[in-house]
Formats: structure tokens, C-alpha cells, sequence
């Protein structure tokens, strides 16, 4: 490894060597905060996971019905697809208990149309149903590009792929207030609320059912979609849990959506204290009834420091964010828990800010190529994915991180791994030599300062990389002055939306790289996630041509290719290594099936929880 600046340096060689055995298992979470703890030394073995009960055969009965279903239903392709709903094991022997977890925050509305707050999307997932879902995969298979129905049915397109018509499942059953069955109306007034088309307040992502012209309700369980392009994307949006959920025509009227939940989904709401609590129990109305097999969920808020002496001390049964340094420790300090890996598909890269009018540094390509070139990514990998420390004791780290490149690493079919692409790999290397070169050609050979920005709510890892890349920089002689920006009132509001000056370390989580092109590289009046106000018209072009295409392999080599042709050399972004793989923790008594893992937005209280269980014997 390359001999590197002090503070990289010195958080590489403070690991010491490891040793204990493999921890099986695999997962994944929604894009999350990484929690943080200490490097510990000789942890020993963890505890093997309790055989499969009749629990355990029940829930991966339903779960490879559920995934077989949807095997033959193709993604958004214009063609018929039916699913099926999954049959739970009537001879379930380990129903009920608490599933308990740690939440960053509180719902700041229970109105899941008003915000994109994290923590009330999460709780009304567990609350309301959603037209489609993810089909959950194993973590070698993660992300899948398959999606089934939740209330959904049956569905197909016409072969333009401008009409999608589809039944609704008949035992859908909203909860009290409400208390009767759902039906197409309840369809078509979620559709108006959520885009604001009866001339409503839209919901602040209605953008991302743009696609969606018309809504046609036939019957009381039909309905059909009219788009305004063929667009390939479109059940993806439609189970994304960030987007729309089914809500009762009683909205409004029957009980007041910002401070109540009634849905059709796996759970009902039972208790709610601002910044304490959030508790719910199982709907005994349940389409897919008797699941789900807990007897209710709660999430306890909780401080970053607290989450793992909690968990340690079995208050609360998963830790979704454990930092790679804090894992000896934990293995060693509570060996009846179970370390699971999280696949995390997101991107870390730096974006350009103001003034883009091409009088700063850092509005000209050959400065943004310099900065790629000064990035050792092979070090920063190490230090933020602590690489040896866990392979040290079995973990495997090596193969599940790389580069990002012009677009993210991890999406198979459409990543471009810039180690073995020479197109990418041109600027995405490590050679100082040809990074001063090229300042000097941009007139930038002295050097300069550039204002930096960069938030920690995302976490250690994602701080730590964020405080290593200036030390870097500095090497070709770039001053990167930094400003850490505060998360509420200042970086969401303003450098997300690309309102700053000089650069930013930023972060974007999507399930495929579609989603990406289309958050970021479009639209660069929209105040949306264009961070580096991107206007190409090539660009947009090539986008519209991609969300256009059904074939998933054709579609795929035109995003590969739209990597070389043209966001390399601008480089609007530039890509660094976090946010790929995470770790999380379960106590043992929590049992999964082998395929629950999603793809990266969250989603896991419809797709997965509905089908875990408790056994306290484990």
C-alpha cells in the first residue's frame, strides 16, 4: 500500500491483526447511517444461527413461493404477467413476540404524501400496502430487477408499453377508522392526492410517477394506467416504499393523516411517543394472513453511541448501521448475536458548485480529472471498509467493494469497473504525475483553494472518507477549505439541491443506474438532485432513450456505454468508494429465510418482516 498522509496513515496501521472464525449470513437495509465503535483484538467465534424450526420451514415455504411467482412476471415489460398470493404454513409453531429495533429518529408526520423524512416513509410502510414490492433475493442476488404485486393482482401491458391494465386483490381490508375493504376508487384517489392532479398539494417526489398520464378505475378492482412514454422503470417506482402508498378516499375526512395511519398493510398503529417510540401490532385483517409472524414491531429512538450497548445488552434485536471497526469488539463482547453484511447501492463522489459559468478551477474538466487522478483508492477502501481487520476473521470485504466509477460500482450488467475498463480507468487511477500535468494545462499548476462541503449525518465511514479526501488533494497541491455543513438547515435544503459554492462530498442511493441518469443527469433547473447542474443535451437524449428501453440487456449496454461516451470526460462527478457494502447486527433469536434481501431503498416491512419470526429457544 502506498506510504499516505498522516491522518489516512495512521488510520490504517492502527488495526492489528485478528483472528476468529467466518460469521455467516447475509442482508441488507435501507441506505442508512453506519454507526461507529472501537477495534478489539483475538475475537472469538460467533454462536451458530438455531436450526430452522417449523417457523423457519413456513417462512422459506412462502418466501420461494413469492419468489417463483414472480420469476415469470417480467420487470415492466409489455407483455401479461400474473402473480399469486404466498400461502403461509398453517402448521406455524413460533407466532408472536416483539420484534424491537433502533431508530435514528421520529415520524415528523404520519402523513407519508407531505415529506421524505426516512423515518415516517419507514413507519408507513409497515402501516399501508403498496401496488407493487420488491421480491426479496439472497445478498450475492441483491439488487433483483424483479417486482411482484402487493395489492396488485394481476397485470399486463399493451405492447407499446403506453397501457398498463391490472386487477386489485379482493381481501385487501383497511383498518379501523375505516374498516372496509379496499377497493379501485381508494387506487385512483392515492393516485390524484400523490400527484396533485385534482388540484391538491402534490407530494414533494410526485415527479417520480411522472410517467403516469391517466388513471382509469373500470370497476371496483381494475384499474388502468395510461403513461405518457414507454418507460422501463415503471413498477420499479411503483413498489419503491419513497414513493406512493394506497391510501383510503376517507383521507381527510375519517381521520387526520398527519397524526394517524390506516392502511391495509402487515400492522396497525398501537403506540407513538415523539422521540421514544414508535409501536405497532399485527393487522389480524392481513391479505396474507396469519403473517405477519410477529406480533408486533417497535422502534426505539435511540442516540448513535447507545445502538450497540443496547443491542449488547438485548433491549433491542437488530442494529442496522454497525461500523467495520466496532465488529472485533462486538464479536468478542456479545457472541449470541449474529453479524450480517448490508449491500449498499449508493455513490460517494464529489460534485461541482458555483460559479459554473466556467471561471473557477473546478468548472474545467482537466482540474475535476486532476482530483480523480490524486484519489488512492485502493487506501481509502481500506480505511473505510477496515478490509484487513475483517478478513482477518473470516469476513469476506475484498470481493464485495471496488471503485465507483462514472456511474456506481456493485450493479451487475451496468457498472464499469475503471480497474479493467481503459476508458474509465483513464481517470479513474492513481497517478499524481499526470494529475499536476494536467493542472498545469489548465492553467492551475500553483494550485488553489476551493470551498469543501460535506455533512456527517451518514455516518463514521462516510465521514472518514470525506476527511481523507482533502489530504489527498492536497498533494497536487489543491486546498480543499472545509465547511461541514448541518444537515437540517443547510445541507437538505441547499447543497443536496446543488445551492453551494466550490465542491461537495454527496451521497445518492438508487436500485439501478437508470434512476441515477435520471436524478442526476437531467433536469438542471429542477431543484432535485442534480447536484452539478448538468446540461447536455446528448445527455439527456441518451437518458430518455435508456428509461425507453424494455430489454433489460440492451438497456444495460446502453448505460455502460453512456459511461464512455460521454459523462467520463466531463466528469461532473467524482467518484470516491464508499457506500457499497455495510454490516448490521441481529440477536439470535430473530430468523429470516435465506432469500430477504432488497434492493438498497428500503422496503424490507412489506417483502421480508412480514415473513420472519421470533424463536426464543434459538
Amino acid at each position: 500500500m502506498t506510504e499516505g498522509p498522516g491522518f489516512l496513515r495512521t488510520r490504517i496501521s492502527r488495526r492489528t491483526a485478528l483472528r476468529g472464525g467466518v460469521i455467516g449470513g447475509a442482508g441488507l437495509a435501507a441506505a442508512a447511517l453506519i454507526g461507529c465503535g472501537d477495534d478489539d483484538d483475538d475475537a472469538p467465534a460467533p454462536v451458530a444461527t438455531a436450526a430452522p424450526t417449523a417457523a423457519a420451514t413456513a417462512a422459506a415455504t412462502a418466501a420461494a413461493t413469492e419468489a417463483a411467482t414472480a420469476a415469470a412476471t417480467p420487470t415492466a415489460t409489455p407483455a401479461p404477467a400474473t402473480t399469486a398470493t404466498p400461502t403461509p404454513d398453517p402448521r406455524l409453531d413460533r407466532l408472536g413476540g416483539t420484534y424491537r429495533r433502533a431508530a435514528s429518529a421520529s415520524p415528523e408526520t404520519m402523513d407519508p404524501y407531505r415529506t421524505q423524512s426516512h423515518a415516517t416513509k419507514g413507519a408507513s410502510t409497515m402501516i399501508y400496502s403498496m401496488l407493487f414490492k420488491q421480491i426479496a433475493s439472497t445478498f450475492e442476488n441483491a439488487p433483483n430487477p424483479e417486482h411482484t404485486g402487493d395489492l396488485v393482482d394481476t397485470w399486463e401491458f399493451t405492447p407499446d408499453g403506453l397501457v398498463m391494465s391490472a386487477t386489485i386483490r379482493q381481501n385487501a381490508h383497511f383498518s379501523p377508522p375505516v374498516d372496509r375493504g379496499l377497493d379501485s376508487g381508494d387506487v385512483a384517489f392515492s393516485f390524484e392526492r400523490f400527484l396533485g392532479t385534482g388540484g391538491g398539494e402534490p407530494a414533494p417526489n410526485h415527479k417520480q410517477l411522472g410517467f403516469i398520464e391517466t388513471v382509469e378505475t373500470p370497476d371496483d378492482y381494475s384499474m388502468v394506467l395510461g403513461f405518457n412514454r414507454r418507460f422501463a422503470r415503471a413498477l420499479w417506482r411503483m413498489a419503491d416504499v419513497f414513493n406512493m402508498c394506497i391510501m383510503p378516499r376517507e383521507t381527510g375526512t375519517a381521520f387526520d393523516p398527519t397524526v394517524e395511519m390506516v392502511g391495509t398493510g402487515p400492522f396497525v398503529m398501537d403506540e407513538f411517543k415523539t422521540d421514544v417510540n414508535w409501536k405497532v401490532a399485527r393487522n389480524p385483517n392481513y391479505y396474507h394472513a396469519p403473517l405477519p409472524y410477529f406480533d408486533a414491531v417497535e422502534d426505539l429512538v435511540l442516540e448513535r453511541a447507545q445502538v450497540l450497548t443496547q443491542f449488547q445488552a438485548g433491549n433491542i434485536d437488530h442494529a442496522s448501521t454497525i461500523g467495520p471497526d466496532a465488529i472485533p469488539g462486538l464479536i468478542s463482547d456479545f457472541p449470541d448475536g449474529r453479524i450480517e453484511p448490508r449491500k449498499q447501492l449508493g455513490w460517494g463522489y464529489i460534485s461541482r458548485g458555483e460559479p459554473r459559468d466556467g471561471s473557477a478551477p473546478w468548472d474545467d474538466p482537466r482540474v475535476r480529472h486532476a482530483i480523480s487522478l490524486a484519489l488512492r483508492r485502493d487506501d481509502m477502501v481500506e480505511a473505510v471498509y477496515n478490509v484487513s481487520g475483517l478478513e482477518a476473521i473470516g469476513l469476506d470485504v475484498a470481493s464485495r467493494v471496488g471503485w465507483h466509477g462514472a456511474l456506481p460500482a456493485g450493479y451487475p450488467g451496468q457498472s464499469v469497473d475503471p480497474k479493467t475498463d481503459p476508458v474509465i480507468g483513464q481517470w479513474v487511477r492513481h497517478d499524481l504525475a499526470e494529475a499536476k500535468k494536467l493542472l498545469d494545462a489548465a492553467g492551475q499548476g500553483d494550485g488553489f483553494s476551493v470551498p469543501y462541503h460535506y455533512t456527517t449525518v451518514y455516518g463514521t465511514a462516510w465521514k472518514l472518507e470525506a476527511e481523507i479526501i482533502p489530504q489527498l488533494v492536497r498533494e497536487i497541491g489543491i486546498d480543499f477549505q472545509t465547511t461541514v455543513d448541518d444537515y437540517a438547515s443547510v445541507y437538505q435544503p441547499k447543497t443536496f439541491h446543488g445551492d453551494f459554492d466550490g465542491v461537495a462530498f454527496q451521497l445518492q442511493a438508487f436500485p439501478d443506474h437508470g434512476d441515477y441518469l435520471t436524478a442526476m443527469f437531467t433536469n438542471p433547473q429542477d431543484p432535485g438532485r442534480n447536484h452539478s447542474k448538468v446540461d447536455d443535451q446528448a445527455v439527456f437524449d441518451a437518458v430518455d432513450a435508456i428509461n425507453s428501453e424494455i430489454d433489460v440487456e440492451t438497456r444495460n449496454e446502453m448505460i455502460r456505454n453512456l459511461q464512455r461516451d460521454h459523462l467520463i470526460e466531463p466528469m461532473w462527478y467524482i467518484p470516491g468508494v464508499v457506500w457499497q457494502l455495510g454490516w448490521q447486527g441481529f440477536n439470535k433469536r430473530i430468523q429470516q429465510p435465506e432469500a430477504w434481501n432488497g434492493n438498497g431503498r428500503g422496503g424490507e416491512q412489506v417483502f421480508a418482516w412480514p415473513w420472519w419470526w421470533i424463536d426464543d429457544d434459538a
